[in-house]
């Protein structure tokens, strides 16, 4: 019998407390995408265009922190999640950062107003949820296969609004005879988590890989992990 049976028995899955982010579960473009349009989104940035018509308002959402370019004179209101609001009277050409910010925007203008909101990604972030994955490649999955079959996954977890998160596939370079591979799952917090594997795009994507993962998890030693604050 395996360790990873011992292990799992001994230490069945770790739970340590965490802040619970709700950063993420609020994505303007996931809940507002009328307004919020993603035109690029790598590793380093995202770039948000946003357009309002005179009276629209959006739902409340959150930014990480990053910089905003007014592409037309912007007249609003911003409703913050305390339930206060502040003016916003911003000039075409107009360019200002912004830190991390929950609220709820509206065009109280007689104008459509354009805006172009660049949003930084800080790969020094830590993730506050992991799952851990310790395996050898089982018979009829290669690598290549496997490796694939993960950008698809993380690529449904971007559709879903939620660009940080996945899975990641390491090589071991160490001599060991009982696992080979490592995979990564990385994730914002607990919430997050649950929402991603329940949200359809997840579902669909998982679903097409299910002969292949199960292969896996025969076999694997796979934890959950949280980190200490």
């Amino acid at each position: 019998m395996r360790t990873y049976n011992k292990l799992k028995s001994g230490l069945g899955i770790i739970f340590i407390l965490i802040p619970l982010l709700n950063l993420f579960a609020q994505d303007a473009a996931k809940v507002d995408p009328e307004h919020y349009k993603v035109v690029v989104d790598n590793d380093k940035v995202r770039v948000l265009r946003i357009n309002y018509d005179p009276g629209e308002e959006s739902k409340m959402h959150s930014h990480p922190e990053g910089v905003v370019v007014f592409m037309s004179e912007t007249k609003g209101k911003m409703k913050t999640e305390n339930g206060e609001s502040m003016d916003m009277n911003m000039k075409k050409g107009d360019i200002m950062w912004t830190e991390e910010a929950k609220h709820q925007p509206k065009n109280v203008g007689d104008n459509p107003f354009e805006v172009i909101q660049i949003e930084l990604k800080n790969p020094g972030n830590i993730a506050g949820k992991k799952s851990l994955h310790l395996f050898d490649l089982p018979e009829g999955v290669t690598e290549k296969k496997l490796n694939d079959f993960l950008k698809e996954m993380n690529m449904a977890i971007a559709e879903e609004g939620y660009p940080g998160a996945g899975y990641h596939l390491y090589k071991i370079t160490d001599n060991n005879d009982e696992y080979k591979y490592f995979m990564e799952g990385v994730w914002p917090d607990s919430a997050t988590y649950d929402k991603i594997h329940d949200s359809e795009k997840w579902k669909a994507a998982a679903d097409k890989g299910k002969d292949l993962i199960d292969k896996i998890q025969a076999t694997e030693l796979y934890l959950k992990a949280e980190k200490v604050n």
